[in-house]
């Protein structure tokens, strides 16, 4: 007589959700609002997910917000003087973010860096172009170990080559009698 056993092997499995990242404020960036949009400053609140927050833009007004990191507003300040912008979140949301901005008119200087793919398919390659008014000097930091100092009318365009894929900061200082310096994190990919 044969006795037959036969193994049955239950396996239980549970997936469980991915943890949920927590919302956060992480900074304050300012950019000049072009005077066709009226003027003024545009205030960036970077970070992730959905934050309900409260701005203090320094100058005795505020607004409470709820929105998706990152968020962008537009503000005007009747005095040319220095601001202190807090950006305070309600749970869940975390993080307090602080920036102090010195507002005055530029003549002649830098307003920001905005970034671009460049035209290679072969190389980590960005276009860079800094925007302001006048004619100036402007030292930029491609946030490589390389640099270079550009001259002359604004916006000025510069096509860069990163040796790898990777974050980068770019820094743009305009020299004296110009104003302005502005920074600007970068993502590169191959």
């Amino acid at each position: 007589m044969r006795l037959s056993c036969a193994l049955l092997i239950v396996s239980l499995v549970t997936i469980l959700p991915a943890e949920a990242q927590t919302p956060q404020i992480t900074r304050i960036e300012f950019t000049p609002a072009p005077l066709e949009q009226g003027g003024g400053v545009l205030i960036g609140i970077l970070g992730s997910g959905r934050c309900a927050y409260q701005i203090e833009f320094g100058d005795g007004t505020s607004e409470r917000r709820n929105a998706d990191l990152p968020d962008r507003m537009q503000h005007s300040y009747a005095v040319d003087q220095e601001y202190a912008v807090v950006a305070t979140p309600e749970a869940p949301c975390e993080g307090i973010a602080r920036a102090r901005i010195d507002v005055r008119a530029i003549t002649r200087g830098i307003w920001r860096i905005t970034v671009e793919p460049g035209p290679s398919t072969e190389a980590a390659e960005v276009i860079v172009t800094i925007e302001g008014r006048g004619v100036c000097v402007v030292n930029l930091d491609f946030g490589d170990a390389k640099t270079l100092r550009l001259e002359g009318t604004f916006p000025q365009r510069v096509t860069h080559t990163y040796p790898s894929a990777g974050t980068y900061e770019i820094h743009a200082v305009a020299e004296t009698p110009c104003r302005g310096e502005n920074r600007l994190k970068v993502d590169v990919r191959r």
